[in-house]
């Protein structure tokens, strides 16, 4: 990160109004306690981001500041410099003119650096600040593309003595040869390739799929699966050898499902992979989940995309000193991002936060986390009996798997502690339905338990390319709305090269929240019908999760086509 005199830094942080009087004083009393760099801190609390910095940065020195991600880089400009030293000195040379080569760096004021490329290229230099994320991103970007151009080349004009050998069948699987094609260079090249494009494209899984003639490649992101490559079938065995030997599997095994999880440091942060293996008719199908930490920095919970009266619920039940609050939603809908959120938000020196989960998928700072490991004996019930021995404040339970844990979660959210946790239900009403189902007593439902969230995630419209459009009166009366079609404006997402022609960029978190008070109380304690519940919710302000979704595409955020996504109407 850029040192800069910090007087001077954090006046212009101030008087540009990125940050108040009171974002600083948290900041210093942050720095007092475990040390570092202030505008690091600033950044990491979530009070700035490094756009803001960039710009607070230019403005001190009266040099320009550029967005990377609107550039496109010229290729005779970028090779003036080796790779290795672009990459170990995160500059770009964007432009060249007369005897002035213009590079992009986040710090401009490294005099050495700029003296040493200077008498590197033969060139006087000029430099534009931008952020490190952007740097880093434009150049992974531009020399993974560069790889892959030369793969597929390589590939296109290889010959039959090129090819590797495909075991068919039940044939004997020749250990020695697999693994000496899976460290050739272009499988290594290929396995690299696939995982650094999930990376750059905001992937949360890779699927690699055998089919009879060919070996498909798809990436989920933002919630939906796109198709991005063929590779050759002869490749096959080869490939997924390579994943396998990476995740510490049994590469001889073909036959039965497999699991395996391993790092990679890309985009100068780690990225996990949990890796997952079925035998198909064609092959070893296999699904890498990504999940990368960088994702909760910055994080915070006005963040999450919640509608204003649903956020301040939210806010509202995770200062309670006890109690349980329950998300609730398919997979990958965001619940535990969430969660996380939530006890970024209420995280204290003075408190002890414990965590169990399956896997830990983030990296909190301050946090006690404990990933299941059942093979052991390691069982959430175990963990969250072991958790009620350690002078917890906060709890975290990624799910509510059984009635044992559910039982044990639950009288401790009546012993004094804060319990976060997750269920999978279609509705907030639904959760006390299936607590209730679990066989845990009405009366401890009832006393434990004050928030239920329902979440869906929702993607943003691409702000690039969203096309707008009037409403028709049909459309307008199928959802619901009394207004005048005049007077809205609806988008529609069309795709550009900013949201990989997907028409959409990003998703933000919809959620249904049930504040549960003395009314809900009694007819959970009734064991009234999830109905009935929810009739009365909505009658003491509990806004449907159809009606926070449509909220979206009213502000012009997301698509109506995505509203019947992810609530199944339309």
């Amino acid at each position: 990160m850029v040192k800069v005199n910090r007087l001077n830094l954090e006046e212009l942080l101030l008087k540009e109004k990125f940050v108040t009087e009171e974002d600083l004083k948290k900041a210093k009393n942050y720095q007092k306690q475990y040390g570092g760099n202030l505008t690091n801190i600033l950044i990491k609390l979530g009070f700035i981001n490094e756009e803001q910095l960039v710009i607070a940065l230019a403005k001190q020195l009266g040099i320009p500041h550029v967005k990377l991600s609107n550039y496109k880089l010229d290729p005779e400009v970028v090779e003036i410099l080796p790779e290795n030293v672009i990459r170990r000195e995160k500059v770009i040379p964007l432009a060249k003119s007369g005897n002035v080569l213009t590079i992009a760096t986040a710090d401009p004021l490294n005099v050495l650096l700029i003296d040493s490329l200077r008498a590197r290229t033969g060139y006087e230099i000029q430099t534009i600040v931008a952020t490190p994320t952007e740097i880093e991103q434009a150049i992974a970007d531009y020399f993974s593309s560069k790889a892959e151009k030369d793969l597929n080349n390589l590939i296109q004009h290889s010959t039959d003595e090129d090819n590797l050998t495909v075991v068919e069948g039940e044939e004997r699987v020749d250990l020695d040869r697999l693994l000496q094609e899976t460290e050739q260079a272009p499988i290594i090249k290929m396995v690299n390739m696939i995982l650094s494009r999930g990376i750059r494209e905001r992937a949360s899984d890779i699927h690699i799929e055998p089919f009879e003639e060919k070996l498909q490649v798809r990436y989920r992101i933002d919630g939906i699966l796109y198709p991005s490559m063929n590779l050759p079938k002869r490749v096959q065995n080869a490939v997924i050898s390579r994943i396998k030997v990476l995740s510490e599997m049994d590469i001889a095994e073909r036959r039965l499902p497999q699991d395996g999880r391993f790092r990679v440091k890309a985009y100068n942060r780690d990225i996990d992979f949990r890796v997952s293996t079925i035998p198909t008719r064609f092959g070893e199908k296999v699904v890498l989940r990504l999940l990368d930490k960088a994702q909760l920095i910055g994080l915070t919970i006005d963040k999450l995309g919640l509608e204003k009266d649903v956020l301040e619920k939210y806010q509202r039940a995770i200062k309670k000193p006890y109690g349980m609050i329950v998300l609730t939603g398919p997979t990958s809908s965001g619940k535990s991002t969430s969660l996380y959120a939530a006890i970024k938000a209420i995280n204290t020196p003075d408190k002890n936060i414990l965590t169990i989960e399956d896997p830990v998928e983030y990296e909190a700072e301050g946090v006690n986390q404990v990933q299941v490991n059942e093979e052991i004996g390691l069982t959430f019930s175990r963990a969250l009996r072991a958790f009620l021995r350690q002078d917890p404040d906060i709890i975290m339970l990624g799910e509510m798997r059984d009635a044992e844990t559910a039982d044990i979660g639950i009288k401790a959210a009546l012993t004094g502690h804060l319990l976060f946790t997750t269920l999978h239900t279609n509705n907030a009403p639904g959760a006390i339905t299936r607590l209730l189902n679990m066989g845990i007593e009405p009366f401890l439902i009832a006393g434990a338990l004050i928030f239920v969230g329902a979440q869906r995630l929702m993607r943003r419209v691409c702000k690039e390319c969203a096309e707008p459009y009037t409403p028709t009166p049909e459309l307008l009366e199928e959802l619901g709305i009394e207004e005048d079609a005049k007077d809205l404006t609806f988008y529609r997402a069309k795709g550009c090269d900013a949201c990989n022609n997907t028409g959409y960029r990003g998703r933000m978190a919809v959620m249904e929240a049930l504040e549960v008070d003395d009314d809900i109380r009694e007819l959970i304690i009734k064991r009234a019908p999830e109905i009935e519940i929810r009739k009365v919710a909505i009658e003491k302000g509990m806004v449907p999760l159809r009606r926070n979704a449509l909220a979206k595409v009213l502000k012009g955020e997301s698509t109506v086509e995505e509203l019947g996504r992810i609530t199944g109407i339309l």
